[in-house]
């Protein structure tokens, strides 16, 4: 309700709103920093070790000329470096935008579509990123078709776990469970350059529910969103199919 010049406002009103702001502030901070988290983890997870274990796997099947060669993400395969935990930062990073980007879309995704959408997506695009016919990860590794698939297979579970946890984790109460919290403010700490992103969500989500706008964007969300998402994983998926037939032949 809008106060009118010379109204005076009682002192429970002003507290009452302090209260309601803070309520939906924390709300919202709860809700990008679990999206963050989530990704942070499965980044790291599954992009950093797993990524790490899937080169060492390849690294097993291929010939001992690849022993030491510098990949093209900059990685010695099969040696354990300093580099490994750059590694293991890049994907922690990554998957925490990963989270952020989920937590701001989520809602616009039908329930049963998110865990399928939102791993296909983030399969094909990174897929489509990762396997190219240049440089040596997929000329000199051995077999291929091995490197091809396990370089789509990782990002896409990353963003299944992602959407897992988010999932799971929404159903707890803001800030409640000490756990949960303490397990959510490290894994969010860890993101590290994700948090700038996770800030301008947090902002303009609050911004687009003090205007009152927040159902009027989801009704439109929730149909160009699912679009968007399914187009731009139709197009990176034939990228990649082109990628890798080239590769393959």
């Amino acid at each position: 309700m809008t106060d009118f010049p010379g109204v005076v406002v009682p002192p429970e009103r002003k507290h009452l709103r302090r209260v309601a702001v803070r309520d939906e502030v924390s709300s919202i901070v709860w809700w990008v920093l679990v999206g963050a988290a989530a990704g942070a983890i499965a980044g790291f997870l599954v992009g950093g070790i797993g990524g790490r274990l899937a080169m060492l796997l390849l690294r097993l099947t291929s010939s001992d000329l690849v022993l030491g060669v510098t990949s093209d993400d900059g990685f010695e395969i099969g040696v354990i470096s300093p580099q490994t935990f750059n590694l293991l930062f890049a994907m922690t990073v990554l998957g925490a935008l990963n989270g952020v980007l989920y937590a701001a879309l989520r809602t616009a995704i039908p329930g049963r579509l998110r865990l399928p959408l939102w791993a296909g997506f983030a399969a094909l695009v990174g897929g489509a990123g990762f396997v190219h016919e240049d440089g040596v990860d997929f000329t000199l590794i051995s077999p291929v078709w091995l490197a091809i698939a396990l370089f789509v297979l990782l990002p896409g579970v990353a963003a299944a776990l992602v959407v897992l946890l988010v999932e799971r984790w929404e159903r707890e109460a803001a800030w409640r469970n000490r756990r949960l919290t303490i397990l959510v403010a490290a894994a969010s700490l860890g993101s590290t350059l994700a948090l700038v992103p996770a800030a301008l969500v947090t902002v303009a989500a609050f911004l687009v529910r003090r205007a009152g706008a927040r159902e009027r964007l989801l009704q439109v969300g929730r149909i160009v969103v699912p679009v968007v998402l399914a187009a731009i994983a139709v197009i990176a998926g034939a990228d990649l199919v082109a990628e890798s037939s080239r590769i393959l032949r």
